[in-house]
């Protein structure tokens, strides 16, 4: 029981929401709850991302951004033309995100249509809370974003990273996240082709200092990786039982704890 319960601060109602947008395609779709538990935990002043394609995570951040009511300025950065490894596109990808982005959150979130490179002036140093970075994935890309926008990161900077778990093709973000996590205070779930998680700041907020201090303890570690991984099955339609416990772990059955507050999408 004392296992199950170390992770409950990593687990809130905020990692129940469902979605609103589920794009056609996407590889990040069992992150979503993380992503909502973390913008209620960061409350980032200003958000990028680097890499949007489908706007999946990017409107996974903004709708809870929304919910909680917080002054976040977002932004999305891509040439929404495609790579080689997300596949080249035409330009009903980048329509559907404009329609998306300007009836439901244009008013604090803007889409920037650039390289990563080209769009660096565009944001002051010492300013980004939060930086999503899912762009080409060979060693030499995450390498070279990571670095250039490192010094755009404030003292609260927290760095996502994608796809730490790929080892195929030219892949090489799985290299080079273990570069970083021999530097930076980190966490890392292994599904979902991997998330990386990283303070890069001097002065992150509690419950990020604390899941990173989790990543010292296996038992920890794998009660929040187990809590995701079941809120992810539960997205992708493997329902939440009743009388199961509640992934946030509690100890609760689900039905007396979260299953009270959202049955939807994750309860049977």
């Amino acid at each position: 029981m004392q296992n199950n319960s170390a992770d409950t601060q990593f687990v809130s109602s905020a990692s129940f929401e469902t979605p609103k947008f589920v794009p056609p395609i996407s590889g990040w779709g069992g992150h979503a709850p993380f992503a909502f538990w973390l913008i209620e935990a960061l409350k980032p002043r200003t958000l990028v991302e680097l890499g949007t394609h489908y706007g999946y995570s990017y409107f996974c951040f903004c709708q809870q951004v929304m919910l909680q009511k917080l002054p976040t300025r977002c932004a999305a950065v891509d040439s929404w033309k495609g790579d080689k490894h997300a596949g080249l596109y035409d330009e009903s990808v980048f329509n559907l995100v404009q329609k998306i982005n300007s009836e439901r959150y244009e008013s604090f979130s803007r889409l920037v249509r650039a390289t990563f490179a080209e769009a660096l002036d565009q944001f002051a140093d010492n300013s980004i809370d939060l930086l999503h970075i899912d762009g080409r994935h060979r060693y030499e890309d995450v390498k070279q974003d990571f670095e250039s926008w490192l010094p755009k990161l404030s003292d609260t900077g927290i760095v996502l990273i994608h796809d730490t778990q790929v080892q195929g093709l030219d892949f090489g973000v799985f290299r080079y996240w273990k570069e970083l996590a021999s530097k930076f205070p980190h966490f890392e779930f292994t599904h979902e082709y991997g998330l990386g998680v990283l303070g890069v700041g001097k002065a992150v907020p509690d419950k990020l200092r604390s899941l990173f201090d989790a990543a010292s303890y296996p038992d920890k570690v794998a009660a929040i990786r187990t809590s995701y991984q079941r809120l992810a099955l539960a997205l992708y339609g493997r329902r939440i039982r009743r009388m199961e416990p509640c992934p946030c772990g509690s100890g609760e059955r689900f039905k007396h704890c979260h299953g009270t507050l959202s049955t939807q999408t994750f309860g049977e």
